[in-house]
């Protein structure tokens, strides 16, 4: 395939203030889940870190055309509106280069969900990533509800964290995946991706009595951390190549014996080693994000 074709769909970046001093930033801000992942109290950070420039460089190496940027699940919808200023401004610097997802807090209710509109307004191309766990609300919850309603008007993709209850605490809070499957049930006209192989859903065969809902997607983000390189080939064989999305969690360190530089040459090394064929590869590599981009309505019922 070609380079252009890549399509990171998973990235995260935040500005310098909070990368100078994440734990000083973070808890200024009232985002203390967000201090613990990326600055644990007594161990090792994974968190790495780099400028809308960088990563325009490594994507360059690597041959990565375009990038996701997934906002995160912040406390304070302040915050949200914060990062969500931070991307529109470095995606019309790189225009095609970055995509971004916008941040939101449904639990701010109202403000939230009128900020949402007016970032969507203004160019984001999809929601999330979104975790209730972390973020004080239920699946369940009316103003949630609405984010749902809003991306299904707009035919945008809403991304969720995803746990797998297998893994460990440092994987992050509990996701009880039932009710995930449940969600797209229930909005069958609404596009979730799960993210981290939606917990294991993507390969485990937990629900090989069932299929699963067709609106769900799973993305491969931090994927060396949490499986072994066979889980690309046993999610293809599992759930189909047309429903698994590359992404990477950058700049997190997810190879932290090999290497301190954020980047994604190894991560496409695994993925090139995994046993896919060609016409695979090109879906999870970049057919599969760019398909669920394009079916979106920009302002004004323009596709994105």
């Amino acid at each position: 395939m070609q380079p252009d074709d890549v399509l990171d769909g998973h990235v995260h970046l935040y500005g310098a203030e909070a990368a100078a001093d994440p734990e000083g930033w973070g808890l200024s801000r009232g985002e203390s889940g967000w201090v613990s992942c990326v600055a644990p109290a007594g161990r090792r950070s994974i968190q790495g870190w780099s400028t809308p420039e960088e990563l325009i460089e490594r994507m360059d190496e690597a041959g990565i055309g375009a990038c996701v940027l997934l906002g995160w699940y912040w406390q304070r919808q302040e915050t949200c509106e914060l990062q969500n200023a931070w991307y529109l401004d470095w995606a019309r610097a790189y225009p095609g280069r970055l995509l971004p997802f916008a941040s939101v807090q449904p639990a701010a209710g109202r403000r939230a969900l009128e900020s949402l509109e007016r970032s969507l307004e203004a160019g984001m191309v999809g929601i999330g990533e979104l975790l209730p766990q972390a973020q004080g609300y239920a699946l369940g919850d009316p103003w949630f509800t609405r984010v749902v309603e809003l991306a299904e008007r707009r035919r945008l993709p809403i991304t969720l964290h995803a746990t797998d209850p297998q893994a460990g605490p440092a994987a992050g809070p509990a996701t009880p995946l039932g009710p995930l499957v449940r969600l797209a049930a229930e909005h069958p006209q609404a596009t979730f991706i799960l993210a981290h192989f939606g917990g294991g859903l993507a390969f485990s065969g937990a629900w090989a009595r069932e299929p699963l809902p067709g609106n769900l997607y799973f993305d491969t983000a931090a994927s060396p951390l949490l499986y072994d390189p066979g889980v690309y080939r046993r999610a293809v064989d599992c759930v189909g190549a047309d429903r698994i999305l590359f992404g990477t969690d950058y700049p997190l360190l997810v190879y932290p014996g090999k290497t301190r530089v954020p980047g994604f040459g190894l991560f496409l090394k695994e993925i090139s080693g995994a046993g896919l064929d060609p016409a695979e590869s090109r879906q999870v590599l970049g057919q599969n994000m760019r398909r669920l981009l394009s079916q979106g309505l920009a302002p004004g019922g323009k596709p994105v």
